[in-house]
């Protein structure tokens, strides 16, 4: 019975725990999370296994346990599926709202491009219609709207993009943590609150919860365990594990959002490839919007591009150029902190200075004040509300909270800032800016038209625009490590004296400063000349050796022997560090050469100077040469090549290379100086030296020759480069025709030519003179003039008056002398000269600087009888940067340096006032003193200049040398200064002395005048005393101070000051002198007088005047002016006419005999005047010329002669003034001397340019010498170039064109003619429609008036389609392609929506028929499990009843 029992009671058991199952099911019908639960059952097969009543064993049935109706398969499908359908499902959603913003159903992009080229149609029918304009500009508006229409609304999708995704990683990361409770509840760790199959179920929920956000991969494990995995199959990360998890992070990136793993080790992030689900889909849809506004910006960037570009090349209604069209600068600004925040910022000013950089503007709340900061954090500033920097206006509104920041960035190019720049109708510039014109003459009927096309862009080529900006001097150079190509000046307006700069020997010594003391000696040998520097009491008071270059600079140390000699002394220039000592030597040709040295125990390290010499060249990019030597064959092929920047049509010329220091190229000054001048060779027209044979000629008017004189033989010319040509003149050339034809023939190898023709008649007496002239007139011209005391004014006048038929220009040049002037070199011939009273005349030829030309032809000058001719034939001048030589048949002419023709030194004539102006070239940056600005690096001063001029005396010129050390010696006017000085020095000395004076004769007045007379000079002095004073008896009261009169009288003389005006500041002193008990009135003229002319009262004062002042009038007193000699030997021989003095026109020789008393004789050539030797003691004496006031003629002069040398007499019969900038030589009457100078310096070559108006420069250096340059320039970037240019044609051997600068006429380059009639030059598309004929030309001219002129408007409209030659233009099409692409993405994701909602749909059957809840098969089951209950208590209950009955029968 017990058996019964047991198996009624198991069975019971069994199927309650079954009913209550098929009711949890049956209760959690509608829930998905559920999976569906079974109760199997199954028999009990022995006695452990029956639920025990009684000890007794007993059979029945048992429950194995819950169990979830649950494939892993299914699960994982389900996973998968969910993921790509949630994918699909958000980025299908973010495209449909993309499409609707890029093509809304009004007011698209390409409905308003279409509008605005319709618009611009009809403003070209009538350009000058104004309300059409207007139309136009509004149209161009409606299409900025719409742009930014469509970035601000693309903005806006990805705002709400990025907000999906930080929610969505925020969700995962929720769901993450979830699932790792679970685990840590299946795994023991905390009491198990729930049954684990419900635990399962939400784990499972959550995973599916995950998988629509995140594609994961599920690794299940025994107990429920799991592991989750996210990634690529096969490179995936765990992100659960047991109950260790990983956090999703969001990151920005270049603007792209993108999502990493943060380890739950700490291992920082890592980066993970998402395939699909939520996440995936966002960040899948913010590509495609980021593609898309990238398409939008590409798009807008381009037409902003192409407008502009086209827009700028023509010219509004107002007549002026064309400015930007569209503009797509602008500022975002991201404010990060409180949401409550009230602050805002605002950005303006010069935010186009700014473009690409970022800043942050933070709140420091512990200070109350705003911190700026550039994306580098380097802090810019503090403020409170408004800060201005660089131009920037930031200014903060509203209240400020904790954590708030702004970032700020200035971009460019992005469509959502694009904006229109045309205010109103008026700046649209419809009409074209450049008109293309056919030259009249043009043989065929071929148009050419021009469009922009952009060529490359410099790339890999030193800008030295950049480079050589700034001060900068020779001590800190930029050196280059090899000769060749060195760089580019790029949109070069004016490069300023680029230099090449020669280095010099120095030594350095590295003796420890601690070791040094009074002892030790500085020992440099100098030209084997040992120069010993001891330190003595300086020894310890410096720590650097910069201080000790100093004390060896300027003279605190010198050397230790006899002469005492500084360091300026010697050349030598030192520098220093805290450890060494470095000294230059400005060595040859003007110092001695530093060879060794040692300093204390040390050893100094020489550095030799470098002997090279690196020649610099310039070019265009085009192959013009405007510096350098010229280039050989092989040269030209090695170094014009687009390696080196040219271009690739690029051409060598050599025709405007820079040979005059007034050379224009393309409308610049350019300029190229060198110390040893251009190579020059002199020639006649007969093809001869001028000094063999200047071609003058004199004879009887019978012989007038009836053929003009040729050349014997052709020119043969070989250039320094290799070059050679032949020019063999025509019959009846001229020198001016000559000179033409050279430069035809030999610009191209850098030969230039000029000729220039003066002739000079002088002795001509107070006569009356006639001629027959001839120059450019075919018939003579009757020249009738009359001389007068000398003048020829009359003459002059009467020559000029017939310029215009023979241009012969005539000038005065002295006391009966004429200067006869042919501007272009050509003949000037004076027929039949005679004079009134039948005396001859003296002729002879002038070079260009009016000195006079000496040749071996003939006796200069010429004597010309009455009834005589005159032919003066023109000089030629052949120029060159390199040597090169001249030859006509046996005779070669002699080819050398000039340093005044492009040299250093510029010497200009003028034949107006028979002067020449010298001007000298200094350059403190080079040739001072210098150091670099650690004071370490040092470049010794070693420049000269030297100037000579021929004197009174043949045997003696005046020869000066100086020698300047520091910047302010090296100018220009201070190089003058004192050259003129030295010259004056070496000449005579001239002193104006008055009468003396004392009180009682009175004190000149305030405002008193005096003019005083230098030569052909005038000064006029003016004297200022602004002092008062009352006589009180003997004594004088001044500024209520009694003074006897002596002192009253000095004081009156100490505040009292002349201003003086003349051709030369502070040309003469004037002031008081002590003289006896009184004083007197002085005046003499500063460092002394070249033309020996004393200091003299002018004829202008009155003798009230002179009185003023205490001076005599014209009577003899003390009132005189003195010339006096230099110094000389009293004890020397005899000499007849060793000087002269000269008053007005009578000339005196003076005589010296020692033996005599007086040794000068005579010694009172003429009344007023003595001549006297002023005793200086030791057998020393000076000769002194004094001069008083009776003397009938003031003006007098002390000349020397050929017998001066040893008497202390030089003079020169010129004048010398002072300038600004130089110093001028006027020739005294007709007497010319000639000068010649020399500079040294460490540039050889100095390269000017000025106004080249933003042009490239190519700069290649040739040469071996060490590459170290010094320089400066400006830039200058056009944004439409202005230059108008002529395109002449070449078609019979080869189809090239040669292009012009129209202005100037000056070449710019050679292009060849494409197969489809085209060429590329200067950044325009030369495009010729029709068969072009040989010399055939267009000029390309620019104009801002042509109002009614569209065609640049019409440029414009040709952008509404896309062309196939440039690609510009197109963009209705460009808009339509990215639209059409966005619907194709978004048909495309729809497609897969479509798909992956199959595949969702299908998996979730699957699961729901495996898992879920059928209510029929449980009803089924609730009545099976119902009846075997029932089945089961019948069966107890008939158990019991058996017990009872059996019991009752006990």
């Amino acid at each position: 019975m017990s058996d019964i029992y047991g198996i009624a009671r198991s069975g019971l058991q069994a199927y309650k725990e079954g009913l209550a199952t098929t009711g949890q099911n049956i209760a959690n019908v509608g829930n998905e999370s559920y999976s569906r639960r079974e109760a199997p059952i199954s028999e009990v097969k022995s006695g452990s296994d029956a639920l025990q009543i009684s000890n007794s064993a007993g059979y029945g049935v048992k429950i194995d346990g819950i169990t979830r109706a649950f494939d892993e398969f299914i699960d994982i499908q389900l996973q998968n599926a969910a993921s790509g359908f949630a994918f699909s499902t958000s980025q299908a959603t973010v495209l449909n709202q993309l499409e609707q913003v890029v093509r809304p159903s009004q007011g698209s992009v390409s409905q308003r491009l279409q509008e605005l080229f319709s618009s611009f149609n009809i403003v070209a029918q009538d350009p000058s219609d104004l309300a059409a304009r207007h139309v136009a500009v509004d149209n161009s508006k409606a299409l900025v709207s719409s742009i930014i229409t469509v970035a601000d609304g693309i903005s806006d999708l990805r705002d709400f993009v990025s907000k999906n995704i930080n929610s969505t990683v925020s969700e995962a990361n929720g769901v993450l943590k979830q699932l790792s409770e679970i685990q840590q509840e299946l795994s023991g760790n905390e009491r198990i609150k729930n049954a684990p199959n419900d635990l399962l179920d939400q784990r499972d929920s959550l995973l599916k919860d995950l998988s629509e956000l995140v594609e994961v991969s599920v690794d299940y494990k025994s107990g429920g365990m799991i592991d989750v995995s996210v990634g690529t199959t096969g490179q995936g990360k765990k992100i659960l594990s047991g109950v260790a998890y990983s956090n999703f992070v969001v990151q920005e990136m270049d603007g792209i959002s993108k999502v990493f793993l943060n380890n739950s080790n700490g291992g920082g992030l890592s980066k993970i490839q998402l395939q699909s689900g939520k996440i995936s889909g966002n960040l899948a849809a913010d590509i495609s919007l980021i593609e898309t506004k990238s398409a939008l910006d590409q798009m807008t960037r381009k037409l902003v591009s192409e407008f502009n570009e086209l827009h700028k090349l023509g010219t509004d209604l107002n007549g002026d150029l064309g400015s930007n069209f569209f503009n797509l600068e602008g500022v975002e600004v991201t404010k990060v902190g409180d949401e409550n925040s009230s602050t805002q910022i605002s950005v303006a000013g010069l935010t186009d200075t700014k473009l690409g950089e970022s800043f942050t503007v933070s709140y420091d709340a512990s200070q109350e004040i705003w911190n700026l900061k550039n994306n580098s954090g380097e802090e810019l500033g503090n403020f409170e509300n408004h800060f201005d920097f660089d131009g920037i206006k930031l200014n903060i509104s509203g209240t400020p909270s904790l954590g708030d920041k702004f970032y700020i960035d200035f971009t460019e190019g992005l469509s959502e800032n694009l904006t229109l720049q045309l205010k109103d109708g008026r700046d649209l510039a419809a009409s074209s800016f450049y008109l293309v014109e056919n030259n009249p003459k043009n043989v065929s009927s071929t148009a050419l038209s021009i469009s922009k096309f952009d060529e490359p862009e410099l790339e890999g080529f030193l800008n030295l625009s950049e480079v050589f900006s700034g001060t900068q001097n020779s001590a800190n150079t930029d050196n280059f490590l090899n000769n060749g190509l060195l760089g580019v000046f790029e949109d070069v307006d004016s490069i300023i004296n680029l230099t090449s700069v020669q280095t010099q020997p120095k030594i350095q010594f590295g003796e420890d400063i601690s070791a040094l003391d009074a002892n030790t000696t500085l020992t440099l040998k100098l030209d084997n000349n040992n120069r010993d520097f001891v330190l003595g009491n300086v020894a310890g008071t410096f720590e650097n050796y910069s201080v000790l270059a100093e004390y060896l600079n300027t003279g605190v140390i010198r050397s230790d022997d006899a002469d005492a000699l500084s360091f300026s002394d010697l050349g030598l220039f030192a520098g220093g560090n805290s450890s060494t000592l470095n000294i230059t030597s400005a060595s040859t040709p003007n110092y001695a050469l530093l060879s060794e040295g040692t300093f204390g125990n040390s050893t100094g390290f020489l550095f030799p100077e470098d002997s090279g010499n690196a020649d610099i060249q310039i070019f265009t990019r085009e192959g013009v040469q405007l510096a350098g030597q010229p280039l050989t064959q092989t040269e030209q092929a090695s170094i014009l090549s687009e390696a080196n920047g040219f271009y690739a049509g690029a051409e060598y010329s050599a025709n405007y290379l820079a040979t005059n220091s007034d050379d224009k190229y393309i409308g610049a000054a350019v300029q190229r100086l060198t110390t040893d001048g251009n190579f020059v060779t002199s020639i006649s027209g007969l093809g001869l030296d001028t000094a063999v044979n200047s071609n003058l000629s004199v004879g009887a008017n019978a012989a007038y020759p009836t053929q003009r004189a040729n050349m014997a033989d052709p020119l043969e010319i070989s250039t320094f480069a290799g070059a050679t040509f032949s020019f063999e003149a025509k019959p009846g050339m001229m020198a001016g025709n000559i000179a033409d034809g050279l430069n035809e023939a030999g610009a191209k190898y850098g030969l230039n030519a000029s000729a220039f023709n003066q002739i000079e008649l002088f002795e001509i007496g107070d006569v009356s003179i006639q001629f027959e002239l001839i120059g450019d007139n075919a018939e003579a011209i009757e020249i009738s003039a009359s001389v007068s005391n000398g003048s020829t004014s009359d003459l002059v006048s009467e020559i000029n008056s017939h310029y215009d038929t023979s241009g012969i220009l005539a000038f005065s040049s002295g006391s009966g002398a004429v200067v006869l002037q042919k501007n272009d070199g050509n003949d000037i011939s004076a027929r039949n000269i005679v004079t009134s009273d039948g005396s001859a005349i003296s002729v002879r030829q002038l070079d260009e600087f009016g000195e006079v030309i000496d040749t071996a032809a003939d006796a200069i000058p010429l004597s010309v009888a009455s009834g005589q001719y005159i032919i003066s034939g023109g000089q030629i001048r052949l120029a060159s940067t390199a040597s090169f030589e001249v030859e006509s048949g046996i005779n070669t002419a002699d080819n050398s340096n000039s340093e005044f023709l492009s040299g250093f030194v510029q010497k200009k004539h003028d034949e107006a006032s028979n002067s020449t102006e010298y001007e000298f070239n200094a350059f403190s940056s080079v040739d001072s003193n210098n150091h670099d600005a650690d004071l370490f690096s040092t470049v010794a001063a070693s420049s000269s200049y030297k100037f000579s001029m021929s004197t009174d005396n043949t045997n003696e010129d005046n020869t000066v040398t100086i020698k300047p050390k520091s910047s302010d010696q090296l100018s220009a006017a201070a190089v003058s200064e004192a050259l003129v000085s030295e010259l004056r020095t070496a000449s005579v000395q001239t002193k104006f002395v008055g009468n003396e004076f004392d009180f009682s004769d009175g004190f000149p007045e305030d405002q008193s005048t005096i003019e005083f007379q230098l030569g052909d000079q005038s000064y006029f002095a003016v004297l200022k005393n602004d002092l008062s004073y009352e006589v009180d008896g003997t004594n004088v009261i001044i500024d209520e101070e009694t003074l006897s009169q002596a002192d009253a009288l000095e004081r009156l003389v100490r505040a009292t000051s002349f201003d003086i005006s003349g051709p030369e500041e502070g040309r003469i002193y004037l002031g008081f002198e002590n003289s006896g008990s009184g004083f007197r009135l002085f005046a003499s003229a500063k460092d002394g007088i070249l033309s020996g002319d004393g200091l003299r009262l002018s004829e202008n004062n009155s003798a009230a005047q002179k009185s003023a002042l205490h001076l005599d009038h014209n009577v003899a007193g003390t009132t005189v002016t003195n010339i006096m000699g230099k110094e000389f030997d009293l004890t020397q021989a005899a000499q007849l006419n060793f000087a002269q003095v000269l008053s007005g026109n009578t000339s005196f020789d003076l005589n010296f005999d020692p033996a005599a008393n007086p040794k000068v004789s005579p010694a009172a050539p003429v009344a007023g005047i003595s001549v006297t030797i002023e005793d200086l003691g030791n057998n020393k004496g000076r000769l002194v010329v004094s001069i008083n006031q009776s003397t009938a003629n003031l003006d007098v002069r002390l000349k020397a002669n050929d017998n001066s040398t040893s008497f202390g007499i030089l003079t020169s019969s010129s004048q010398l003034t002072l300038g600004q900038g130089g110093f001028e030589v006027s020739n005294h009457d007709n007497e010319r001397v000639t000068t010649s100078a020399e500079v040294k310096s460490l540039s050889n070559a100095i390269f000017n340019v000025d106004g080249l108006g933003g042009e490239d420069l190519i700069v290649y250096a040739k040469g071996t010498g060490k590459i170290s340059l010094l320089g400066d320039s400006t830039v200058s970037k056009n944004e439409i170039d202005k230059r108008e240019i002529t395109a002449r044609a070449s078609i019979d051997t080869s189809n090239y064109f040669e292009l012009f600068d129209s202005s100037s006429g000056d070449y710019l380059g050679t292009r060849e003619l494409s197969g489809s009639n085209n060429f590329f030059f200067r950044n325009f598309n030369w495009q010729f429609n029709g068969n072009l004929a040989d010399g055939d030309a267009f000029d390309v001219t620019n104009s801002t008036v042509r109002k009614d002129d569209a065609s640049n408007l019409l440029n414009l409209v040709k952008l509404a389609e896309a062309s196939t030659s440039t690609g510009k233009g197109g963009y209705g099409q460009i808009y339509n392609d990215f639209v059409m692409d966005v619907g194709f993405n978004l048909r495309s994701s729809e497609q897969g929506l479509e798909t992956a909602k199959i595949i969702y749909d299908s998996a979730v059957d699957r699961k729901s028929e495996f898992s879920g809840v059928d209510l029929d098969t449980e009803a089924a089951r609730l009545l099976e499990q119902q009846q075997a209950y029932q089945a089961l208590a019948k069966v107890l209950s008939t158990a019991k009843e058996m017990i009872d009955t059996l019991l009752r029968f006990m």
